[in-house]
């Protein structure tokens, strides 16, 4: 019983003594406690939690892109004009797919190109305008 005394005081020791020798000195109870969790997360992994933005953002942003479309669709030249079309309409579609998954609206703009591209956009903008959104920037009219 004596050696078994001995033994555990000596493994205390042992054990004090590496944890204190450490370059960082964090006591050995955090260092276990770290362990555990990092051993639990493996098994359990935490919940990945999306965050998308509020709906009224979702939708000012689609009047923004669409004014912006609108604008350069008019015929005047303009530099770098094409480039900016491509990159709208872009951002547009992108901005219009994340308003169907928040209100939960079936979409495949993704899957598609050409005309079949303009149809389901036109597509998306009805299903939108159906759930309530107002897709058309209001005019400001000059007085």
């Amino acid at each position: 019983m004596l050696w078994l005394a001995i033994w555990l005081l000596a493994a205390t020791a042992a054990i004090y003594a590496a944890a204190s020798v450490s370059a960082v000195r964090v006591p050995l109870r955090v260092r276990l406690a770290e362990a555990i969790s990092r051993r639990y997360r493996r098994w359990r992994p935490l919940p990945v939690l999306t965050t998308s933005p509020p709906i009224e953002e979702i939708a000012a942003n689609l009047r923004r892109l669409q004014g912006w479309l609108d604008i350069y669709a008019e015929p005047q030249p303009a530099p770098g004009k094409a480039t900016k079309l491509v990159a709208t309409t872009l951002a547009y579609d992108r901005v219009l797919v994340d308003a169907c998954h928040a209100l939960e609206i079936p979409e495949s703009l993704d899957d598609t190109r050409g005309l079949d591209r303009e149809a389901e956009r036109l597509r998306l903008q009805a299903a939108l305008a159906d759930a309530g959104f107002v897709l058309t920037a209001r005019r400001r009219t000059g007085s």
